[in-house]
């Protein structure tokens, strides 16, 4: 309970309007201007600011500029004939923005995909080409499927009290089999096969020296280049890691394919499989579990220029290293990833009756607070782009039909961007209250100090000491 009752306020904030022209936008800086009721407490109080709700559409794309982006390199094949030959290569691919909704089929599908089109892109002589499998049994049976998320569906067939329960597609009807090849562990094999190549020969898939990397090198500790190019932020310091199931590489290597296989840092495994048929082929496995929802972002920070708090400085800045260190935090709150039963996904905080999350403002005076919501590391939420077109209208465009033929230019030049002129914003309340501060006594009302005289302690009211003296 605040000690001033009569000045604790509840402020109501929505920054869906003009936010944007104030120095900011509607969601990564908005500024609160308190005008003709600025918020005062003299030296013997604290001013608080409580937070009591908070709600974000999820407006924005699970996967992004933030997630989706890995560092692949190789080395030139030099042969002759119809034998196997590539240019080297390092660049950065991206995984395609968008949500994909608890698919991690799809996800990692497209990724086998991106990386058989850099292949095909370095490769002048053969082809690539990829399944999502491991590669065929010694029997020669296929492996395919064995990696795809469990399907459910209604079993009609079992009798009562079990019928219209939900199972395994696998095991409806008494189909049984495989069933344990059904666990889910959310871990894929991509299997390649380069056509033009001979396994174990002197132009193989070991060849390319394949390195796939997903980088997160913070910029203010090192900016990488590649082929001359900067990278951006979020190229280099890239949560490609914890999406897609990578190791989370931390040092650059400037030409990893040139390195001994024991030296190149890798994100997944990439095995040549000396066993498979119809050209050199080799497998791809995860290290760990594509990230459950296929999001990487289960909370979003909102933070406040006047909050006084910690925190860890993994999530406090993108700029430098990152460890546990403990340092000064504008974190004021953390808002937690919510689906609700029609499956609309937000990120809201209810501290209705519960322990709301809170900062002490040491100013004695307030007449604005500036805002901003980042996600783990300190990012801005990134907003989507106008270009960022629908499915149907990339699959035309990339059969050759110009971009012109589907979006207006015009409207794309006075579109804006969506967190200034779209649906990317946020409503919250928070109550500001005035708290007692504890006052030291003043020193002209505690007991005089001591006097040091003759290296001896004197005290006011005291005898001296002198008197004793010879």
């Amino acid at each position: 309970m605040a000690d001033f009752e009569e000045t604790t306020q509840e402020v109501f904030i929505n920054t869906e309007q003009n936010f944007g022209n104030s120095g900011g936008d509607q969601i990564n800086r908005f500024r609160l201007n308190f005008n003709q009721e600025p918020f005062e407490s003299g030296d013997e109080a604290i001013l608080r600011i409580n937070m009591t709700q908070f709600n974000l559409e999820k407006n924005f794309y699970d996967v992004n500029a933030t997630n989706n982006t890995l560092r692949i390199t190789s080395t030139a094949i030099f042969g002759a004939g119809a034998d196997l030959q590539a240019v080297a290569g390092d660049q950065f691919i991206s995984v395609p923005v968008g949500d994909y909704v608890n698919s991690p089929d799809i996800l990692m599908s497209v990724l086998g995909q991106l990386i058989t089109d850099y292949l095909n892109s370095v490769i002048t002589v053969g082809a690539a080409s990829y399944t999502m499998q491991a590669g065929p049994t010694t029997a020669g049976g296929a492996t395919t499927l064995l990696d795809l998320a469990q399907q459910f569906g209604l079993d009609t067939t079992a009798a009562a009290p079990l019928e219209g329960r939900v199972a395994p597609t696998d095991v409806i009807g008494g189909a049984f089999t495989n069933i344990f090849d059904k666990v889910q562990r959310r871990k894929y094999c991509i299997y390649f096969q380069v056509a033009g190549s001979t396994p174990g020969g002197t132009a193989s898939f070991n060849s390319f020296n394949l390195v796939i990397q997903c980088l997160n090198i913070p910029p203010g500790q090192q900016r990488i280049t590649l082929g001359g190019v900067d990278a951006t932020d979020n190229q280099q310091f890239n949560d490609s890691y914890s999406l897609l199931g990578g190791v989370r590489i931390e040092q650059f290597q400037a030409a990893p394919s040139a390195l001994p296989d024991a030296d190149r840092l890798q994100s997944f495994s990439i095995q040549q499989d000396t066993a498979g048929v119809g050209g050199s082929t080799a497998v791809l496995t995860t290290a760990y579990p594509v990230a459950q929802g296929c999001n990487t972002l289960p909370y979003v920070y909102l933070r406040c220029e006047e909050a006084e708090n910690q925190s860890s400085r993994s999530i406090e800045d993108a700029q430098r290293s990152h460890d546990h260190e403990i340092i000064p935090s504008r974190i004021l709150a953390k808002i937690p990833r919510v689906i609700n039963t029609r499956q609309s996904i937000s990120y809201t905080l209810e501290n209705v009756g519960g322990l709301p999350f809170f900062t002490n403002i040491t100013a004695n005076y307030v007449n604005h607070l500036i805002f901003r919501i980042t996600d783990h590391r300190g990012r801005s939420i990134q907003p989507v782009s106008v270009s960022d077109l629908p499915s149907s209208a990339v699959s035309r465009l990339a059969s050759g039909v110009a971009v012109g033929n589907v979006l207006n230019p015009n409207f794309a030049n006075q579109a804006g961007t969506q967190n200034t002129l779209g649906n990317l914003y946020c409503d919250f309340a928070f109550k500001i209250s005035k708290h007692k501060r504890k006052v030291q006594s003043n020193i002209l009302q505690s007991v005089q100090p001591p006097i040091i005289t003759n290296n001896r302690l004197e005290f006011a009211g005291v005898i001296p000491n002198s008197i004793y003296q010879n």
